[in-house]
């Protein structure tokens, strides 16, 4: 079965481990995909949750006096006395936390749901990685420096749990075949600094005009 990078983005994620605690059992929602940058294998999945936190400050209620002060250098106020009332205020902190879900933890996948079980996810991000969100947009340039297109998706086969092949758009092919995007097998490496993604081109290397065809 091959499945569209970008459509899994988006998805639910549910963990079914039997002693989660309740919290954890909320649906996630997955916002990207990692792959091993040599071999093109699932590895991760990644989530988000956003934490806030509140935090009780006591304020004294004739606070705005000492504004008073200072705006007026204190004109008016030496004699004046400071009563003792306080209240209380609430400051409020908003966090992002991103865990990644390994792939041995994953049960089932499909464009429609995500289904994995373990309370034991990653939170550093792993290396020798890419992942489809970053890569996507970037241009395919081969060894002469020609653009072969532009990445709009990863076709990925489940059975082999790796991604088979590039969804292009944008390429040299618009004026010869139309504005339809074409697909080519997946090959080559990441180009981190330039922010392209660099193949060896070869006679055989030709593009095709649906993911069944890779």
């Amino acid at each position: 079965m091959k499945l569209s990078a970008e459509k899994l983005v988006g998805v639910k994620a549910q963990n079914v481990t039997a002693d989660v605690d309740v919290t954890e059992q909320t649906e996630h929602t997955i916002n990207d995909i990692l792959f091993n940058m040599y071999e093109h294998r699932l590895c991760y999945f990644t989530y988000t949750m956003e934490n806030y936190s509140n935090q009780r400050e006591e304020v004294p209620a004739d606070k705005h006096m000492e504004t008073v002060v200072a705006a007026t250098s204190g004109i008016g106020t030496q004699n004046t006395p400071f009563t003792g009332s306080a209240h209380s205020e609430t400051n409020e902190s908003y966090t992002k936390d991103t865990f990644f879900i390994p792939w041995h933890q994953v049960k089932d996948f499909n464009e429609d749901k995500l289904v994995f079980a373990g309370i034991e996810q990653q939170r550093d991000e792993p290396k020798e990685c890419y992942s489809f969100r970053t890569i996507k947009d970037w241009s395919v340039i081969d060894q002469d420096g020609e653009k072969i297109g532009k990445i709009k998706d990863l076709i990925i086969d489940a059975d082999r749990q790796q991604v088979i092949g590039f969804s292009l758009s944008e390429g040299f092919w618009k004026n010869l075949f139309g504005n339809d995007d074409k697909f080519m097998p997946v090959s080559g490496k990441p180009d981190w600094a330039n922010q392209e993604w660099k193949i060896e081109r070869t006679p055989d290397l030709l593009l095709k005009n649906s993911a069944e065809e890779i």
